[in-house]
């Protein structure tokens, strides 16, 4: 009689995630798949406004998923020693896929001087209705 031993190498799930995580252009790190939510969000500009120092980032917003989503963006304003200064949010509803929003995150408070914009989460979904 011959006994014939088979070893089988199983992997993990069919789901494959980076083990490490990657930067995307906004600068949040992300272990997504091929289009993670921080992929679709681009900050075009970053400005305080000299009226009243409100820092405000503006967002340009591309849907590269395959369904209508929602999107919550959190921003926050870093001043030129590196400390946030201040944060914002932006919402957008609905955006289509593939089409592209603008959008603004204002800032919580007042700040002096000059300041950078990092987008620091982006939350994508699935619209409903």
């Amino acid at each position: 009689m011959i006994i014939v031993v088979m070893v089988l190498a199983v992997g993990g799930s069919s789901k494959k995630t980076p083990t490490n995580p990657t930067s995307t252009s906004s600068g949040v790190q992300s272990t997504g798949g091929a289009h993670p939510p921080e992929a679709d969000v681009l900050i075009t500009s970053c400005d305080v406004d000299p009226a009243t120092s409100i820092p405000s980032a503006k967002l340009e917003i591309i849907n590269h998923s395959s369904k209508s989503s929602d999107y919550s963006i959190a921003v926050e304003f870093v001043d030129v020693n590196g400390t946030r200064v201040a944060e914002g949010a932006a919402l957008e509803a609905h955006v289509a896929p593939g089409e592209k929003v603008e959008d603004a995150a204002g800032g919580t408070a007042q700040v002096s001087g000059k300041i950078t914009c990092k987008v620091t989460s982006v939350n994508r979904i699935s619209a409903v209705g």
